[in-house]
């Protein structure tokens, strides 16, 4: 595989309104995401802006200080995995499939050749944005989920159930039924990536490539809901400020 674009990667897109500060992004959807907004924008350190963000998602190489963004990986067995759903498959095979090979790009647009074995599987992969003007790289610390029907204090969600809330956030009208048939799933106690796997050869490609996106940026960054005109904590604002700086 011979990738010259960050383009060509396994990458996610949403359309939100990013919160970033110190190298650190904030995704954020909702119907008062305009009233998060305004309480982060009076933060003269965060810069808020609509965007459509491509999501980037990569795995930490125990050698470098940087993660490698995936495009594809080539098994044991020479299965070329080229779908969002091949991070699924390192989560069940990189120990039993060590020598599959992992292509993809560094931050720095090069190629190395790098096996499962070679990252740090102890930690969740990461998602990273380009950002323009100048350009540089923002690490995707979490996404906020401002909702008027939402009462009480900010609540933290677990993965999957970030992962339908996004979904659900993010597709169109007639995709919402299959969200709708994955959430009662995993309401059952079915994990979300048994549902996806189960649905995979019965559902479109493109549709299967977003579910399977958000499910991995559920293990990428944290994701909370809040009512900001209720919740008037700084939780959300610490999340950016707390974020580590960029290592590379």
């Amino acid at each position: 595989m011979n990738f010259t674009s960050f383009d060509q990667l396994l990458h996610l897109d949403a359309r939100c309104t990013l919160a970033m500060a110190q190298g650190a992004a904030l995704l954020i959807f909702g119907d008062c995401a305009d009233a998060l907004v305004r309480r982060l924008a009076a933060n003269s350190k965060i810069v808020c802006m609509e965007a459509t963000a491509r999501l980037l998602f990569g795995l930490p190489i125990l050698t470098a200080p940087f993660p490698l963004f995936v495009g594809a990986v080539m098994t044991e067995r020479n299965t070329l995995l080229d779908q969002m759903s091949a991070f699924a498959w390192i989560e069940d095979n990189f120990i039993e499939q060590p020598r599959a090979e992992v292509f993809g790009l560094t931050p720095f647009g090069e190629q190395p050749v790098l096996f499962v074995r070679d990252f740090d599987m102890d930690r969740p992969v990461e998602a990273w944005l380009q950002t323009p003007q100048p350009a540089s790289w923002a690490r995707v610390v979490g996404a906020a989920i401002a909702s008027s029907r939402h009462s009480g204090e900010a609540q933290s969600l677990m993965p999957d159930e970030a992962a339908l809330a996004l979904m659900a956030l993010n597709l169109p009208a007639d995709a919402q039924p299959f969200v709708e048939s994955l959430a009662m799933d995993v309401a059952h106690g079915v994990p979300l990536k048994t549902a996806l796997r189960q649905r995979r050869k019965t559902t479109d490609l493109a549709l299967m490539r977003v579910c399977d996106g958000w499910r991995v940026f559920s293990r990428a960054a944290s994701t909370v809901r809040l009512n900001p005109l209720q919740d008037q904590s700084n939780r959300v604002e610490d999340v950016l400020r707390l974020a580590p700086p960029k290592r590379w």
